[in-house]
């Protein structure tokens, strides 16, 4: 199986002339270039944000004592538009900041198992922008909680915002979901060539049932991977919240790890680089000085919600940190 990040064997032969007069051009080019995941994220040049969702019957499965995995979830990204909306104001209103488009895979929805998933006033459209996220919550709910004081525990509320709910129901149909990411995504980047490139962040818990050859996951990741604006190509970044010992954005050259299992093997392979301002990131969420140096994956396998949740973070706020005033 082809691995354009594994290490090739053709360095071992001399180029000839030609070859190497076209690599020294090609180096010289690339060395001229303005530095890419670096342009300025503005109303008129926004950032896309696609969130693919495993919403398999799996999903029912307890993360704790209490909570599915589909609540858990349901409830971090739902954490996440209520934290791009606070991040995106600015006086004078909310800036747009973001195109976000949510897919769900699992459901069974008339004749498909693949949607676009937002609900109530949003149901039928596909991107949203963040002022659209602040006009059209769904619902409101009131959480008991326990506020820690010096003198103990105290009873307390607080509100939760949610967009979407969790589901859990169905089999994976994750390629098809891959599919249809890959398509809005073509047609988002037509007109939209100046914008930080998109990022697409799939979460799930189970391997795909919609295909039995798993170099057709490589290959449709790839063709996202591929799609880009001028500031560098599409960034994909794979989460799967199963259980085992974590293995957290791994190096590029830790393939050899995943060897043994196919399917992790398909993950890592599928994931996206990590750019330089990326893995900064990496390093302060996660406290590890590894980040700074090599090449780092965007890929999470056995992942706890923490770290789903740094991971999101990491992908906007990188993001967030080129946006105009």
């Amino acid at each position: 199986m082809s691995n354009s990040n594994l290490p090739s064997n053709s360095g071992n032969k001399l180029p000839g002339s030609n070859k190497a007069a076209g690599s020294i051009l090609n180096a010289r080019k690339a060395a001229l270039k303005p530095t890419q995941y670096s342009a300025r994220v503005t109303r008129f040049n926004p950032c896309a944000i696609i969130i693919l969702i495993d919403q398999s019957g799996s999903m029912d499965e307890l993360y704790n004592e209490s909570t599915t995995r589909a609540e858990i979830v349901a409830d971090i990204v739902n954490d996440l538009f209520d934290n791009l909306i606070m991040k995106c104001q600015r006086e004078g209103g909310i800036r747009d900041y973001f195109n976000i488009l949510i897919i769900g895979y699992g459901k069974d929805v008339g004749n498909t198992e693949v949607s676009i998933i937002w609900e109530g006033n949003l149901t039928g459209k596909d991107w949203v922008s963040v002022s659209e996220l602040k006009d059209n919550i769904l619902k409101i709910e009131t959480v008991e909680t326990t506020k820690m004081m010096p003198w103990g525990p105290v009873p307390s509320t607080k509100t939760k915002k949610i967009w979407i709910n969790p589901c859990s129901d169905g089999l994976t149909p994750m390629y098809e979901a891959l599919e249809l990411c890959k398509n809005k995504l073509e047609d988002w980047v037509f007109d939209k060539q100046d914008s930080f490139p998109p990022m697409v962040f799939n979460i799930t818990d189970g391997i795909p049932t919609d295909i039995a050859d798993m170099d057709l996951l490589i290959e449709i990741c790839s063709q996202i991977k591929s799609i880009s604006t001028n500031d560098g190509n599409t960034l994909l970044f794979n989460c799967l919240l199963t259980e085992g010992k974590e293995m957290l954005l791994p190096s590029v050259s830790d393939y050899d790890v995943f060897e043994d299992n196919r399917y992790h093997y398909t993950l890592f392979n599928s994931s996206s680089i990590l750019p330089h301002e990326m893995k900064s990131a990496a390093k302060q969420y996660f406290q590890d000085e590894r980040f700074l140096t090599g090449d780092t994956k965007g890929v999470i396998i056995n992942s706890t919600v923490s770290s789903l949740i740094n991971l999101l973070n990491i992908g906007t706020n990188t993001a967030l940190a080129n946006a105009a005033e």
